[in-house]
């Protein structure tokens, strides 16, 4: 971390992160059964319903460089389609994604919080996303909640990190005006500044979201970067979501339906002091 603000850069581009993802199933890393018990014992991450959806690539520079290395391949993607396209209920699907390096070992996971999406979207008006976020990096969840700033504001999500000391790091994901895709700038409340963009390729088959770090410091966050990475695929997803909220809330309000959250998004909630705080500073909480 540099000791001043003036020492941070921010600007050029220095780290990127492509998330592409396939037309279909069944690619290079799924190749029978066999392949499949193998990422299964490489990681109980690796669910029995994982689809594998796309690929992971990255380029950063180096220390001491100015231009980016060449674009590696470092990972894939998998989707949980036991909660997804296999329950046949619309309204009980429940996004799941999981991110593995190119070895078959856990990275991060993004869940979508069903709960908070019905609370925000009827408060609003209109339906909002919420998502969890668990990375290796970090033993923290990282929550993205989609929020209403005005009849003409673009789509805006919040999000922060932790920093040392006692710190935090605040940040806004909002859509960019006047573009092709669905792309996003991201800004850091601390400097006003945009740190990061995903550029989100739907030229491409199955679509290539594509994210850009343009901060020096958070270039090198991996909680930072894996967040953003599981937010770039949610892209590809939300337009149904959006469509199944607006639905499941006209449902509900004539008694026709009510939604169900399923235990594994209530295991979020569980108190996570019991964890976090030693036995004897449950009385100062």
């Amino acid at each position: 971390m540099p000791k001043n603000e003036d020492d941070r850069k921010v600007g050029p581009v220095f780290r990127i992160l492509s998330q592409d993802l396939y037309s279909t199933g069944f690619h290079g890393e799924e190749v029978g059964l066999r392949q499949y018990e193998v990422w299964r014992a490489k990681s109980r991450q690796f669910t029995r319903d994982a689809d594998i959806i796309g690929k992971i690539e990255e380029a950063k520079t180096k220390h001491g460089e100015k231009k980016l290395s060449k674009m590696e391949r470092t990972g894939f993607i998998i989707l949980r389609k036991s909660v997804w396209h296999e329950q046949e209920d619309e309204l009980l699907r429940r996004l799941v994604l999981k991110i593995f390096t190119a070895r078959g070992s856990w990275v991060a996971t993004i869940e979508e919080m069903v709960a908070d999406e019905y609370t925000n979207s009827y408060v609003s008006d209109k339906p909002m996303l919420a998502f969890a976020v668990i990375t290796r990096e970090s033993e923290v969840i990282t929550y993205i909640r989609q929020v209403r700033r005005g009849a003409m504001a673009t789509e805006n999500y919040a999000f922060y990190i932790l920093g040392p000391g006692n710190t935090f790091e605040v940040f806004r994901i909002e859509g960019k005006r006047a573009t092709m895709g669905d792309d996003f700038k991201v800004m850091r409340l601390a400097s006003g500044k945009t740190v990061a963009e995903i550029d989100s390729k739907w030229g491409d088959v199955g679509g290539e979201f594509v994210v850009t770090v343009k901060d020096s410091v958070l270039a090198e966050n991996e909680w930072f970067c894996r967040i953003l990475q599981c937010f770039s695929v949610v892209i590809a997803y939300r337009g149904e979501i959006f469509k199944r909220l607006e639905k499941g809330i006209k449902k509900w309000e004539k008694g026709k339906d009510t939604p169900l959250q399923h235990r594994h998004e209530i295991s979020l909630l569980a108190n996570p002091r019991k964890l976090t705080l030693k036995t004897e500073e449950f009385e100062e909480v």
